[in-house]
C-alpha cells in the first residue's frame, strides 16, 4: 500500500532534509526515479499530470508503483499533480493513490472552496493527502495552461 505525502513530509522535516519529487510518465520512468532513489536512500514522491494519467492508465501507475515500493527500501509515493476533475480524483484515491492535488484554479473562489472540500472529506476516509491550487499561477504544465 502507498503512503501519503503527510506521512514522508513529516518525517523528512524532523531529520531536516527534503523529499525530492519528479514527474513520471511511464514505466521507465518510474523505474529510473525509483532504483535511482533507492541508490542514493531518498524517499521520493512519483508525481502523475492528467495527460500521464491519460496516456498511461492511472490503474497501470499505481500498480506499478505499488510494485515497485515492494522492491526497495526507500518509502515512494504516487501523487496526482494538477488533476481538475474530481471524479478521477475520486476513482484514483480509490484505487490505492494516498496523494493528490486538485487544482480547481479556473473556478471562483468560493466554488473553488467547496470543490476542495469536497475532495478533502472524500480523501479523509482513505487516509489521502490533499493538495489545492486556491489561487491562479500562471505557466503551463502538460496540456494545463
Amino acid at each position: 500500500m502507498l503512503i501519503n505525502t503527510k506521512e514522508m513530509l513529516i518525517e523528512a522535516q524532523r531529520h531536516g532534509y527534503a523529499i525530492p519529487a519528479f514527474n513520471i510518465h511511464n514505466l521507465e520512468t518510474i523505474q529510473t526515479v525509483v532504483e535511482t532513489a533507492n541508490r542514493l536512500h531518498s524517499p521520493v514522491i512519483l508525481a502523475a499530470t492528467p495527460g500521464t494519467v491519460k496516456y498511461a492508465g492511472g490503474e497501470n501507475l499505481i500498480a506499478i508503483t505499488e510494485a515497485m515500493a515492494k522492491q526497495v527500501n526507500v518509502p515512494i509515493t504516487f501523487h496526482l499533480d494538477h488533476h481538475e476533475n474530481v471524479e478521477d480524483i475520486k476513482a484514483l484515491i480509490e484505487l490505492g493513490c494516498r496523494s493528490v492535488m486538485i487544482d480547481a484554479s479556473k473556478h471562483p473562489f468560493e466554488e473553488n472552496i467547496e470543490i476542495v472540500r469536497d475532495v478533502v472529506n472524500f480523501a479523509k476516509k482513505y487516509g489521502a493527502t490533499v493538495e489545492a491550487e486556491l489561487g491562479k499561477l500562471g505557466g503551463r504544465e502538460d496540456d494545463l495552461v
